[in-house]
């Protein structure tokens, strides 16, 4: 009997530690799952699991990319199945078209403009994107933006030269060109108008006023980032047209020989070399027509008197009458400032008085215009300068002793211009010497004149048969991606991706071979005219042509989502026989782990009775010392 070491209690010790190892260990088990909490539960389990594991992960993602990838098709193959009923609806108004009964220039223009616009469609439908990703128009937008790169970039993007359209242009301010100048009735058009060519004259004593309109058209080049005027219609002189181009925000000033017409306000980064704009600048004057009755009639007569008999009545003949004098006012002459001044006599009264051995005096005569103003002019032998109640519009007047009345332009100075025409009042006979008095309403025949009509520049649109200007993401920020080919990653392993190429060739649609371009462009279809009954039977082939290449690219999709589909179960199988065979090596049995928690508990407990009997051992020698 010892007291220094108790070997019982130190192996019932030793012994309820491993129990007690064993039971944290199963309860680990039995609380997480897992069989392999760490490496040293099972290393060599454990690498071969890690390894399970990723390619389990990767099996999972793959399967993800693939549905990805089904979506992807899916989107461009629904925007091809609106492609194909736009190409149906296209052949049959080819059809139509084709018929005999249709007239060129009337019904087959009507079926061009829904051709037309249907073809605007075709091109928006190809610039269809998932998530930037272009692949149905070829590397090109449908407003000409070209990739690079295979990126579609409107800050540094190219695309062929284009004529700009109103769209393109933030401002034309051609205030310049309509300014009044109020010193000649005209406007700053009239002297444009004589710079463009010489045999042209807007003057008021012009004989020929030019074209109703004349277009000019202006190239950008963007070496230079200068503009330049290259051409000019109706006669007009492009040399004469000088360009002061903004090198800073790409806009442009021009003038024609020296005389300042417009500003052009644009942005620069949206140019390409070889873009160009056309500018119309309008006639002001090109809807106007002098009076065609070439004068005026008594429209009133109120307060007639003859002599003192106050019963007397007018004479037949309306006792006034009014003539253009010889220098005519003819529809080249006509300006604002004249029109201005017909229109103030039309309604004006005039009032004259008389006797019967005595002519009428000058100062006898009054006439009030019919303006805002009620501008009135006594007659005087000297003539005089009235201002109508437009405020802009000079009138001289002048009277002779026998009553005629002369109306003329007047100038700046207050001095007479150019005679326009006379009024010349007449005179009836009164039956005594007494003094009477006639009043008159002018009529003058002059609505033929538009005053709506101004000075303007506008943009010329883009005659290229087209109804509507295409959207093409360019007010977009985001960077579109075209690509003609597109690689998924498909399963665990980088040899398990697959690429699909959006290309097709068929030999048996003859020399039907192209890639997946399906804007109209692409198809064919931009540049068909049903304008002729043999222009619509040519266009039904190539319509078809079309129908066969959209049926090609959609059987394309079609075998790459059938594809996909098959790659997504094989890969949920993988997935789920790898995850078993993960699972047989990594997660916990339970009911065999149940066992041995059960034995491990057991253990420690009996382990724990043992060790408190051991200890009892050495009180035994108490029992010998006493």
């Amino acid at each position: 009997m010892v007291v220094q070491h108790n070997i019982s209690a130190m192996n019932a010790n030793r012994l309820f530690g491993v129990n007690n190892s064993g039971l944290a260990k199963s309860l680990e088990k039995l609380s997480s799952g897992y069989a392999i909490n760490r490496a040293g539960d099972n290393a060599a389990g454990l690498a071969v699991s890690e390894k399970m594991r990723a390619q389990i992960s990767g099996l999972t993602q793959a399967s993800k990319n693939a549905e990805d990838g089904i979506s992807m098709v899916q989107t461009f193959e629904g925007a091809l199945q609106e492609t194909d009923s736009i190409l149906q609806r296209m052949r049959t108004l080819a059809v139509q078209s084709a018929n005999g009964t249709y007239q060129n220039d009337v019904d087959r223009e009507a079926i061009q403009l829904e051709f037309d616009q249907l073809n605007d469609e075709l091109n928006q439908i190809a610039d269809t994107d998932f998530n930037g990703v272009v692949v149905l128009n070829g590397g090109q937008m449908a407003d000409g933006l070209k990739q690079i790169d295979g990126e579609f970039n409107y800050g540094n993007g190219t695309r062929d030269p284009k004529q700009l359209s109103a769209g393109d242009v933030n401002k034309v301010d051609f205030q310049l060109f309509d300014d009044i100048d109020t010193s000649k009735g005209q406007t700053k058009a009239d002297t444009v108008w004589n710079k463009l060519n010489t045999t042209w004259d807007r003057s008021a004593t012009g004989t020929n006023a030019g074209p109703d309109s004349v277009d000019l058209t202006f190239e950008y080049d963007s070496s230079t980032k200068k503009w330049s005027c290259t051409n000019a219609t109706n006669g007009a002189d492009s040399a004469k047209i000088a360009v002061t181009t903004d090198t800073t925000n790409g806009g442009f000033a021009f003038k024609a020989d020296g005389v300042d017409v417009a500003n052009v306000v644009l942005n620069q980064t949206d140019l390409q070399n070889g873009d160009t704009l056309t500018l119309t600048l309008s006639n002001p004057y090109a809807a106007r027509t002098a009076p065609t009755n070439q004068g005026a009639n008594m429209i009133d007569s109120t307060g007639f008197k003859e002599g003192s008999d106050a019963a007397a009545t007018k004479l037949a003949n309306a006792n006034l009458t009014t003539a253009i004098n010889t220098t005519n006012v003819t529809d080249a002459k006509m300006n604002e400032t004249i029109n201005a001044i017909f229109d103030a006599l039309d309604g004006a009264t005039v009032e004259m008085t008389y006797t019967k051995t005595t002519a009428t005096a000058a100062g006898d005569i009054k006439l009030t215009f019919n303006d805002a103003n009620k501008t009135s002019y006594t007659g005087e032998t000297t003539g005089t300068k009235l201002t109508l109640a437009d405020g802009k519009t000079n009138v001289f007047l002048k009277a002779t002793a026998d009553g005629v009345i002369t109306v003329s332009t007047a100038k700046s100075d207050g001095t007479k211009g150019d005679d326009l025409f006379t009024i010349t009042p007449t005179k009836s006979v009164a039956a005594d010497d007494s003094a009477g008095k006639i009043t008159y309403k002018l009529g003058i025949e002059n609505n033929q004149y538009d005053t709506s009509v101004s000075p303007k520049v506008t943009v010329k649109e883009v005659e290229d048969g087209s109804v509507s200007k295409s959207n093409s993401n360019d007010a977009s920020t985001a960077t579109m991606t075209y690509t003609d080919n597109i690689t998924l990653q498909t399963g665990a392993r980088t040899k398990d991706s697959v690429n699909f190429t959006f290309k097709y060739a068929s030999r048996g649609l003859g020399t039907l071979e192209a890639d997946l371009n399906c804007s109209a462009r692409g198809l064919g279809t931009d540049k068909l005219s049903l304008a002729t009954q043999e222009d619509a039977n040519k266009a039904i082939d190539k319509i078809d042509n079309a129908i066969n290449k959209v049926s090609m690219v959609r059987a394309s999709f079609g075998a790459m989502q059938n594809r996909l589909e098959h790659k997504i179960a094989n890969l949920d199988t993988n997935n789920e026989n790898l995850t078993a065979a993960e699972s047989r090596i990594r997660d916990t049995d339970m009911a065999e782990e149940m066992t041995n928690f059960t034995k491990n508990q057991i253990l420690a407990q009996a382990s724990q009775a043992m060790l408190a009997q051991a200890n009892q051992l050495p009180q035994g020698v108490l029992q010998l010392l006493g």
